[in-house]
């Protein structure tokens, strides 16, 4: 039989040896050569080669391919704005991709936006800026419709992965109150006379929605009677009396997509007018005669 030496060398893709091992041999000898990869990176992939030389025989060469997959990239959204955030704001999504460490060789990141209508495209109220391994969503002048899961889906060598972030936008309503008839509110209201206080109640944000609109007082829900109305946010005393002193609240209500409640509460100081006085005589003349009998009478009115 035939003894000698092997010469074995393992290349790998980009030419380099990575090893050349000398051993003796002998017949029904068998030798096993292993290169560990630990880890396996994605600049690892290639061709590799196995050279068996020894003087008096026939060199002998195998090849084998390792093919290396590139992990899928993490992603994580983060908000740059408050959340929850409320109708009429700017939200800003930021979505950093994470690539594996084995993976050191430049790849290509192709990042898509989806919200809730399906993929987001450059509008007026939506932007995407996207710088190589980041992705960011601008959101402006929020509306209702808005609320719901965004995704960031990555796609890395033809494998997507999506990451998903929920944005809940709350509905709040401004409140403002306006008086007509009175010339200011510190000044107390006259028993008798007619007034009407507004309540209107606005939407922040872009929304086609009106809020519900409801006058209460310390007895509750204002109820409509001969001399007091409250309708569409419009409270009328006709007229008004001292028992209408006190303190009402116009409460607005909107419920897109969540109810919220704001109040605002204005006091009503009624002051009570001067009586009516009046003086009649009996009998009624324009001159009287001594010794006759006469009967004054003093009638004093009181508004009610």
């Amino acid at each position: 039989g035939w003894n000698g030496a092997l010469t074995i060398q393992l290349t790998a893709p980009n030419g380099s040896m990575l090893t050349n091992n000398v051993v003796s041999a002998s017949p029904g000898m068998t030798y096993t050569l292993q290169w560990p990869f630990s880890p396996l990176h994605t600049s690892d992939g290639g061709l590799y080669s196995c050279v068996v030389t020894s003087p008096g025989l026939t060199s002998v060469m195998t090849s084998s391919v390792i093919n290396v997959t590139i992990p899928s990239p993490r992603a994580v959204i983060t908000p740059t704005s408050p959340l929850p955030a409320h109708l009429g704001d700017n939200v800003n999504l930021t979505c950093d991709i994470q690539l594996d460490p084995s993976v050191d060789i430049p790849v290509t990141v192709v990042t898509t936006w989806f919200g809730p209508g399906g993929m987001l495209l450059y509008d007026n109220d939506t932007m995407i800026s996207s710088m190589e391994y980041q992705s960011t969503l601008m959101l402006t002048s929020l509306k209702a419709e808005q609320a719901g899961n965004y995704t960031c889906s990555t796609n890395v060598a033809g494998v997507n992965s999506p990451y998903v972030v929920p944005l809940t936008i709350n509905s709040y309503t401004q409140v403002s109150i306006h008086v007509i008839s009175i010339t200011s509110l510190s000044t107390p209201l006259v028993a008798g006379q007619n007034y009407t206080l507004y309540c209107n109640g606005t939407v922040l944000g872009n929304l086609s929605l009106s809020p519900m609109v409801m006058w209460n007082n310390s007895n509750g829900m204002v109820i409509n009677g001969n001399d007091i109305t409250a309708s569409n946010g419009i409270l009328k005393f006709n007229p008004l009396r001292t028992s209408h002193g006190g303190q009402y609240t116009c409460q607005t209500t909107l419920s897109s997509p969540v109810i919220s409640m704001i109040i605002s509460v204005i006091s009503v100081t009624v002051q009570i007018p001067p009586p009516i006085v009046t003086i009649t005589s009996t009998p009624f003349t324009t001159s009287y005669y001594a010794g006759t009998p006469l009967n004054l009478t003093c009638t004093v009115q009181l508004i009610p």
